[in-house]
């Protein structure tokens, strides 16, 4: 999986794509089938689309990169809104000449895909949104555990949330990996981050979205639930939601392969 340094807005941003590296300041060949545009987490990155980079990149031109103040992109902070991260998305496209994607997002970026289809339609060809909800709650302790990690009043955790007990018991490898892959962005990043997610409210908008619409949710995902991509997709017309069994919030790292074949064949769909 071949990465760059991109400039977008000023921001150094870390590109992970597939096909052949090019030279500083050309862009990567988006020429092959379709343009696929992976959104990363809170607090993560873009490496964490990995699997999907690799299975995606012989047909098709997929391209993931770290937000600002995430992983290896330049920056000391995040941004403030989802409106704001779902903007930040547009000028990376500009910047890429890429008029329009497939774009594909996980928690915090599926609610910047909404935003951005809501609001800049002609800039998505389709969703996919994995581990969603239009209106997050997360619990207000949560909330102050990882603040306190942000002041410096705790130490940062490493903990299983987020993965199915499967994945726990018999390929922790994964968790590890997620573990590596945090350590990358600052926790006051991932803090406002998730205090962005939990002020979002994208109820209202998810009527103006007509592009086609997949939702992939972990069967055992306790914080963007199956309920909650049923409620998008009861919203969206024709959207359809693909529950994945011993997967919770980090599918795509955790059942690759379920993953990619969903999204592999949402692609055959669109394109009859």
């Amino acid at each position: 999986m071949p990465t760059k340094y991109w400039d977008v807005s000023g921001h150094a941003i870390y590109l992970h794509y597939a096909g052949a590296t090019t030279l500083p300041g050309v862009a990567p060949d988006l020429g092959r089938g379709r343009r696929l545009l992976f959104l990363h987490a809170a607090g993560s990155n873009g490496h964490n689309w990995h699997h999907q980079i690799d299975h995606f990149g012989a047909a098709h031109s997929p391209v993931a990169f770290d937000f600002p103040g995430h992983g290896r992109s330049t920056g000391l902070e995040g941004f403030g809104s989802i409106r704001e991260y779902a903007d930040f998305t547009v000028a990376l496209m500009d910047s890429l000449a890429m008029r329009s994607a497939v774009i594909v997002g996980r928690s915090m970026g599926s609610m910047i895909a909404l935003d951005l289809a809501a609001r800049h339609p002609a800039r998505a060809d389709a969703l996919v949104l994995i581990a969603a909800a239009a209106k997050l709650n997360l619990p207000s302790e949560r909330l102050e555990a990882l603040r306190a990690v942000a002041v410096g009043r705790a130490a940062q955790a490493f903990t299983n949330d987020g993965f199915a007990k499967a994945t726990v018991e018999k390929n922790f490898s994964v968790v590890r990996e997620s573990w590596m892959e945090q350590v990358k962005t600052d926790p006051r990043v991932r803090y406002t981050d998730l205090m962005a997610c939990n002020t979002a409210d994208l109820r209202d908008s998810l009527t103006r979205i007509d592009q086609p619409t997949l939702l992939i949710a972990g069967a055992e995902d306790g914080v963007t639930t199956p309920g909650d991509a049923e409620f998008i997709a009861g919203r969206i017309r024709g959207a359809r939601v693909v529950v994945i069994a011993d997967a919770a919030h980090n599918a795509p790292i955790e059942r690759p392969a379920e993953v990619n074949a969903a999204l592999e064949k949402f692609l055959a769909e669109i394109a009859r």
